[in-house]
């Protein structure tokens, strides 16, 4: 049996009087790491969830309850109800969420769980079917830190039986989860119809799960220390170091990128991405959820966030005009103002009133020389897709161009008449 205490202390360096919040069901796992970190010198409470599928989850919870009175350790309670979509996904998620709130008002840097060995195969096996990337296939980790918290599986090396061994000579109370005993979840037909024929394979199934586990961690902690060293604390990629790289560290680059925006990370998304920042076509995106995107733009590529433009005009009103994202364009005819940050524009003949848009597909810009294409001119400034479409433009009433947002005045139209304007980005209140 794995010596928690020593882990903590020695192997992980958590301090000996660290608080620790521990996620207790009242099965054997988590009522023997309960009862190992009670003889410790650190500050303990339990969290208990109810997830109020069973009838025994009262007798669950009162198990907890009364051994966490008798040891005088602080117990926390919640239910968990979810009412539809993916329960072990959603009940995940509120467990996670309510153990952080735990932790931040009792100001704790470590949450642990009893998550053991047969635990990390059948999660090993989960994510095999699944499909996942290098750590994924990995299984659960032991110890990793996320936003200021350590999360720890003190039993991820300890076995079931060791487990059971230990609470029935030591007298500790626990009590079985009927739901192990049900088929219905993907995790429990791994359990009674998978394993069991694996087991008569290699006895030694559940250590050599530990060595793949192990070095398959080794393997991608290398891999990650090296893609972070390339990124060098940037949020994008720069296209010609990327394509110097290995293809592992490529791949591990762009994981790394979703992740951060917990943006799934499976390995077909990957790729495409990958082929996407290798091709030899400047300007790409490819779209990741509703609300992010993977973008190319000539020699960077990042995720960003969807931004969406809609195909409008708004009529240019004497003074100032609020556009949306509190973009402000100001239009003056007669300017008795300083005009040094002011646009002008010089013409003889105007049709009145001024429209403001985004760009639109066929637009033309004039010059002394003929015509161009917007399109080309934003080519030819090697403007990112996203940014082009965020382009404002200004035209007359009969959708002659006049401005382009940063790129272009219409020099064309005569000397007579002046118009000033600008447009002002404003940050948000």
């Amino acid at each position: 049996m794995i010596d928690v205490i020593d882990l903590l202390q020695n192997e992980l360096k958590i301090p000996k009087q660290s608080k620790l919040i521990i996620s207790v069901s009242g099965g054997a796992d988590s009522m023997l790491l309960l009862s190992m970190l009670k003889e410790s010198s650190h500050k303990i409470e339990v969290v208990h969830f109810n997830h109020m599928k069973r009838q025994q989850s009262k007798i669950e919870a009162d198990l907890v309850r009364s051994y966490c009175q008798e040891n005088n350790i602080p117990f926390h309670y919640y239910l968990i109800e979810v009412d539809e979509g993916n329960f072990h996904h959603q009940a995940h998620k509120m467990r996670l969420h309510y153990l952080k709130d735990v932790a931040k008002v009792a100001k704790a840097k470590y949450i642990l769980t009893a998550h053991h060995l047969d635990d990390l195969l059948e999660n090993i096996l989960i994510k095999l079917t699944r499909g996942s990337n290098l750590l994924g296939y990995a299984g659960m980790q032991l110890s990793h830190t996320k936003k200021g918290i350590t999360y720890i599986k003190p039993l991820l090396y300890t076995s079931k039986k060791e487990i059971l061994d230990y609470v029935i000579e030591h007298h500790v109370p626990y009590l079985n989860d009927e739901s192990n005993e049900e088929n219905y979840y993907l995790r429990n037909r791994y359990r009674h119809a998978v394993i069991p024929i694996m087991k008569q394979e290699n006895l030694n199934l559940l250590s050599q799960a530990k060595n793949y586990h192990q070095q398959l961690t080794k393997a991608f902690n290398f891999i990650r220390n090296t893609s972070l060293n390339v990124l060098n604390q940037s949020q994008e990629i720069d296209v010609n170091v990327f394509k110097e790289q290995d293809i592992a560290i490529q791949e591990d680059m762009i994981a790394y990128l979703l992740e951060n925006k917990q943006i799934n990370t499976s390995y077909d998304i990957v790729i495409a991405i990958k082929n996407m920042i290798l091709s030899e076509k400047p300007n790409q995106a490819i779209d990741l959820s509703h609300q992010y995107q993977f973008i190319k733009a000539y020699d960077k590529s990042y995720v960003s966030s969807k931004k969406v433009t809609k195909d409008v005009k708004y009529e240019v009103k004497h003074g100032e005009t609020k556009l949306p994202n509190n973009v402000i364009f100001t239009f003056l005819d007669n300017s008795n103002t300083p005009t040094e940050d002011l646009e002008k524009l010089c013409y003889n003949k105007l049709a009145f009133p001024l429209w403001i848009r985004h760009r639109q597909n066929g637009d033309k810009l004039t010059y002394n020389f003929g015509h161009k294409k917007l399109k080309d001119l934003l080519i030819d400034k090697k403007i990112p897709m996203e940014k082009r479409n965020a382009i404002w433009v200004l035209t007359d009433n009969e959708n002659n161009i006049l401005w382009v947002q940063d790129l272009y005045l219409n020099q064309t139209l005569g000397k007579q008449n002046t118009i000033y304007f600008k447009l002002k980005e404003t940050k948000h209140a």
